[in-house]
């Protein structure tokens, strides 16, 4: 029978406790004596496993199980109920695919957030590319880390970090000869439809072996609430000639397959080999009709995009001076190929334009960690030090095919555009963490260092125009890293912590080694620009009950070095990057959750920020663009002998504060949410969900950016009513295991 107590998201590092559990003692536990459930473990913390209420840091956590029943298919769904995080929605008529760019954690977004699923790199996002790697099949668990994690997970994690981990064959097995499941699913919101099925053998002693395979097929967004004229903006496509309206995204069919394989060696109890076969292929075809006008009569494109990852993992338990050795071998080639048609027809006359852009990064990652734990002079040490390095090939390349049917002519150029040179990025880091335990448990204190280092080596390729004045540089960098952590137990149900972390990002290819240009004007390599960099400080209170917990976190963190987009030289007509002064953020995060009884659990969590930037030293400063007050209220109630668990989510938003009295400012707003997941039968679940169920118009904090007088090509390309929220909107999933 389906346990009756639903797993909520959002179980923060600084605030996830077991509430189904005795109380235990605060003091001197390790990860097997922590009561709790699947999502109250993260391995982001120390790379050991840690629960979450000893974390000098912030997590959020989403597990299996709750991905299954609210039906996550997007980065959208998945953050919907962690305050401060925060999905971003590609909108821009320039990339009519549409799909999520990132996310934004604490005000950082884009590749400073590092993203990973089973520990590989999802490649990082260019400015005519995507990011859109992620599948939300088979994910035993999402950890969402608040803050930099330079110091353990490398630099890219300046923001934070976003981590998938699938299901291995066990999950499935549960000590059992043969296990499986099996998902049907649907989505209003892109008209979504899914099916999934995963099965597990134990093929003989200690060898065991996973096959899944998930196809999902959705189309463009819906957005029912959105004002098809532009709402506060004015706006006008050409719909006479078949452009979707301002409120609506462009046309598209998406297929997403994705096949996962592993098969892991239990060699004796001490050794254990798991290899993985894991393949993400994204196919979305879409007809750009906000580019139609009388002569324009079609423009199709299409992008696969795709990652794969083949990954040896090993697992070793030792006697002496080291305890155990995890290492991890990774190959993950990724990328996209993308094909946009344009057809102009005048008259009789016929010219159609082929653009052709490609895409890759590939990773060959290599991690290997000890792990060491001893005792000196009353303290207890878990000492953690390792190797993390990779080797990444970066590709790009972009051709234009221009065929003139009347004139029988078929003319190949390189367009102009953000074009960046080939290369080659080598990555090798030291690491080093210790947890130390003193005065029986009461205070831990954790100190961490990488010795970080980087080299770019860059190359022409076919698509780079070699402009004079600018060259292609090896770029170098070594960083070391700090962190210091510590919690202090008042007692057994009260404790505090303090986390600082420092982190650091390196330039991108695309920004380093763009060389394009034309008659007019040029793109020009950066190599003056230096690393970004951060440093964080947090601060936390807990408070563990028997029935219920509650958990306050402050953080502040400083970046400097930020890296700005179309950036004019002065006294040129050139374009390129460059880095800005400083942008500092802070704020405060609030989670609380109690049974009421043993039928009834309130959840609740609060995120507030705020934070400035300086563009240059000496200039005054300015407000960043930054989340709103938000907070999630929620019940969720077991129906006494029913197999029934109904739940309510409240998400409520306060106004978002523009950057500029110039800018749109989002009011404020309050949605609600309502599910229940029944089992219909034995090992069959029934999900329902309505999102929305007022169906309240709301902007995302995103509208803010927008000018409130924008020109028309802004309000063509990019308009107002694409930030609009999704209205009313039900998910119906089944799932079933045996």
């Amino acid at each position: 029978m389906r346990l009756h107590t639903k797993r909520r998201a959002s179980l923060l590092a600084t605030t996830a406790f077991c509430l189904f559990t005795p109380h235990a003692p605060a003091f001197a536990q390790d990860v097997g004596e922590k009561p709790g459930f699947l999502g109250s473990i993260t391995l982001l913390a120390d790379r050991l496993g840690k629960a979450l209420t000893d974390v000098q840091g912030h997590i959020s956590v989403i597990d299996g199980e709750e991905i299954e029943e609210r039906n996550v298919q997007s980065l959208e769904d998945l953050t919907r109920y962690t305050p401060g995080v925060t999905p971003l929605r590609q909108v821009s008529g320039a990339d009519p695919f549409g799909g999520q760019t990132g996310v934004q954690i604490r005000g950082v977004s884009g590749n400073r957030v590092q993203m990973t699923v089973d520990g590989g790199r999802i490649p990082e996002r260019i400015i005519d590319g995507s990011r859109d790697y992620l599948d939300f099949n088979f994910v035993k668990q999402a950890d969402v880390v608040r803050g930099p994690a330079s110091v353990l997970w490398g630099a890219d994690a300046l923001g934070g970090v976003v981590a998938l981990e699938t299901i291995d064959p066990e999950d499935l097995l549960k000590g059992r000869a043969r296990g499986g499941q099996m998902r049907l699913s649907y989505g209003e919101v892109t008209d979504s439809t899914k099916a999934a099925a995963a099965y597990a053998w134990q093929l003989g002693d200690g060898v065991s072996l996973l096959i899944a395979r998930a196809r999902t097929i959705d189309h463009e967004l819906s957005l029912s609430n959105a004002d098809p004229n532009g709402g506060p903006w004015p706006c006008t496509r050409p719909v006479a000639y078949g452009s979707v309206t301002c409120g609506e995204f462009n046309p598209l069919d998406r297929t997403t397959d994705r096949t996962l394989m592993k098969l892991v060696w239990d060699i004796n109890d001490q050794h254990r080999l798991k290899f993985s076969f894991d393949r993400t292929d994204r196919l979305s075809e879409v007809e750009n009709t906000t580019n139609h006008s009388d002569t324009v009569i079609a423009n199709p494109r299409v992008r696969d995009i795709a990652r794969t990852r083949y990954a040896l993992d090993y697992e070793g338990q030792f006697q002496g001076a080291i305890d155990e050795v995890k290492a991890t071998l990774g190959w993950s080639p990724s990328g996209y190929e993308q094909h946009a048609l344009s057809i102009a027809q005048s008259g009789g006359n016929r010219t159609e334009t082929h653009d052709y852009t490609s895409f890759s990064e590939d990773f060959l990652e290599l991690d290997i960690q000890a792990t060491s734990r001893f005792s000196i002079g009353g303290a207890d040490h878990v000492l953690t030090f390792g190797f993390d390095g990779d080797r990444t090939e970066t590709t790009y390349d972009r051709k234009r095919r221009v065929v003139d049917m009347n004139a029988g002519t078929d003319v190949w150029s390189v367009p102009t555009s953000w074009n960046f040179a080939d290369g080659v990025t080598r990555r090798a880091d030291l690491f080093i963490q210790d947890q130390i335990s003193l005065l029986g448990g009461r205070l831990e204190i954790t100190p961490g260092l990488r010795f970080a280092t980087y080299q770019m080596d860059p190359r022409f390729n076919g698509s780079v125009v070699a402009l004079p004045g600018y060259s292609l540089e090896t770029k170098k960098e070594e960083k070391l890293l700090s962190s210091l952590g510590a919690t202090w137990h008042f007692d057994e149900s009260h404790s505090v912590w303090m986390h600082y972390g420092e982190g650091f990002k390196m330039p991108t290819f695309q920004q380093l080694y763009t060389s394009s240009g034309s008659a007019s004007f040029g793109l020009v390599p950066a190599p003056w620009l230096v690393p970004e960099s951060v440093k964080s400080i947090e601060i936390g209170f807990r408070g563990e009950y028997g029935r219920g917990f509650w958990a306050v976190t402050a953080f502040r963190a400083d970046y400097d070095n930020f890296i700005e987009s179309f950036w004019n030289i002065p006294g040129t007509s050139d374009y390129s990057y460059r880095n800005l002064s400083s942008v500092k953020t802070s704020g405060i995060e609030i989670e609380t959750a109690w049974m009421l009884r043993d039928d009834l659990r309130f959840t609740g969590s609060l995120a507030w920020m705020e934070g400035d930037q300086r563009a240059e030293p000496g200039d005054p400063k300015t407000r960043t663009l930054l989340p709103p007050l938000t907070a999630v209220l929620g019940l969720s109630y077991t129906v006494p002998g029913a197999d029934l668990v109904l739940d309510a989510t409240a998400t409520l938003a306060d106004a978002t504060k523009p950057t500029s009295n110039t800018n749109f400012a989002p009011p404020g707003f309050g949605i609600l949410d309502l599910g229940a997941s029944w089992t219909v039968a034995e090992n069959a679940v029934l999900n329902v969900r309505v999102n929305n169920v007022f169906d309240k118009k709301y902007y995302n904090y995103a509208a803010a950016g927008y000018d409130i007088v924008p020109s028309s090509s802004v309000a063509n390309t990019v308009p107002l009513e694409l930030q609009t929220g999704v209205g009313r909107s039900v998910t119906v999933s089944l799932d079933y295991k045996f």
